[in-house]
């Protein structure tokens, strides 16, 4: 069969990757899918980067989605199956809400795919596919092939790989709780080696929601690919400057950043969100430590709990640069369809009516929050991006004298920290 695996566009307008211009967030889930079909003639678009092939014709099409890509998923289905390919939905959202995809798809996956997968390439090779393909149990981590990066567009000087699944926090916001590969889970770390090893990039972008959820894992990990002296990006949670062999370990790997999610300066949101994890007076001491071992600290701030007002805007710039964070992306507090902070605003008659699922990416407000209007909430974080791309601006030449040596040996990091991570774009502008 002829088989093409889709990504829909992730950098669209007033989106939450609208800053992101040089970097793909490669769809490694497409690549393993890839990897479990052999045998057959297999394409994966990147719709962010490559024109999805509307005038070929393929017997299988292939699509992950998400509640922000969902629309454009639907669309995308439609003009396939109109030239006669059959289409399936994996992903987040047709977890979260199957109903609505099997309208717009000839199957979809619930689930992590990698068991059902091969029996869903057979029934489709008879044309007897099922509606539903359900994974009833986890994936063992030994079970996943190398993504086939081959099919994949990276970047010349980044790419993306995943160690582990799942994460033991249960934050209230968050989608992973209501999803079925929510488990922990950890790959072998030879694997892992063996990946990174024939990785051609020197930087990459571990993938992972809690790398550090096993701490020992990770410091074995962190040992076994030091030896490949690469460089890393990685989610952390604010936990891992408690353990200063951790932090070593972690530095001597090749670790540059870490993107951290602080979440909120307002320790009655960090309750109401349940973020056990975080604490605010501690949030200064954290990037104070991780400084000390040359780590840059990206802050993901979120706004709109039923805790904040109109103060948490002002307060929370003013945490960003007393604690001297190198960069921030600020988020709104979004309810996916199916959570049950969906049903709960629903039910509470706070959801907003006449958003397109675009605005389900984090950027916008989509509901009533509980202390301030949705206006003021989107407003509160414009305002609040325009104050932090000054400081930023500021601090920019600062920030690269301090690591001069290190950016001279890596000049792809170097253009990336001017033009995006630390010289922060004009984003009032970006945000009209």
């Amino acid at each position: 069969m002829r088989i093409l695996l889709i990504k829909p566009k992730w950098f669209i307008r007033n989106g939450l990757y609208r800053f992101v211009n040089d970097i793909k967030f490669t769809p490694l889930h497409l690549g393993i899918i890839a990897a479990l079909s052999d045998g057959h003639d297999v394409k994966i678009i990147d719709a962010d980067w490559e024109e999805i092939p509307f005038n070929e014709n393929f017997d299988l099409v292939g699509i992950t989605v998400t509640t922000f890509t969902s629309e454009q998923a639907f669309e995308i289905s439609s003009k396939f199956r109109n030239k006669g390919s059959k289409v399936v939905f994996g992903g987040v959202h047709p977890c979260l809400m199957p109903d609505e995809c099997l309208e717009h798809a000839d199957s979809i996956v619930i689930g992590e795919a990698e068991y059902v997968w091969p029996e869903l390439l057979k029934d489709a090779e008879k044309d007897v596919l099922k509606k539903t393909y359900r994974n009833e149990k986890l994936v063992d981590m030994k079970d996943i092939p190398f993504p086939r990066r081959d099919l994949l567009t990276e970047s010349s000087w980044i790419a993306c790989a995943q160690i582990t699944r799942g994460c033991p926090n249960t934050c209230r916001y968050c989608y992973l709780p209501n999803v079925p590969w929510r488990t922990f889970r950890k790959r072998d770390i030879e694997d892992v080696y063996n990946e990174l090893k024939a990785i051609r990039q020197k930087v990459i972008f571990f993938v992972d929601d809690n790398l550090f959820a096993d701490v020992e894992y990770a410091m074995e990990l962190f040992d076994r690919i030091a030896l490949l002296k690469k460089l890393f990006s990685v989610q952390a949670p604010t936990t891992i400057t408690e353990n200063k062999l951790l932090l070593s370990k972690l530095k001597k790997a090749g670790c540059f950043n870490v993107q951290m999610g602080f979440q909120t300066v307002n320790p009655q949101s960090l309750e109401w969100a349940s973020i056990k994890q975080n604490r605010v007076d501690k949030y200064k001491d954290i990037v104070t430590e991780l400084h000390k071992y040359g780590i840059l600290v990206t802050a993901f701030l979120m706004f709109g709990f039923d805790t904040d007002d109109k103060n948490i805007f002002q307060a929370a710039v003013d945490m960003v640069k007393n604690v001297d964070m190198d960069d921030a992306h600020l988020y709104i507090l979004t309810p996916y369809p199916g959570t049950e902070m969906y049903e709960k605003f629903k039910n509470e008659g706070r959801l907003l009516d006449g958003h397109e699922r675009t605005h389900f990416g984090w950027a916008n407000a989509v509901f009533k929050p509980e202390l301030m209007s949705a206006e003021e909430l989107e407003k509160g974080v414009k305002d609040a991006y325009g104050q932090l791309h000054r400081h930023f601006s500021r601090q920019l030449p600062r920030k690269i004298f301090m690591r001069i040596p290190w950016l001279i040996k890596n000049p792809s990091l170097l253009y990336t920290l001017i033009k995006g991570t630390l010289g922060k774009k004009n984003v009032v502008n970006k945000l009209d």
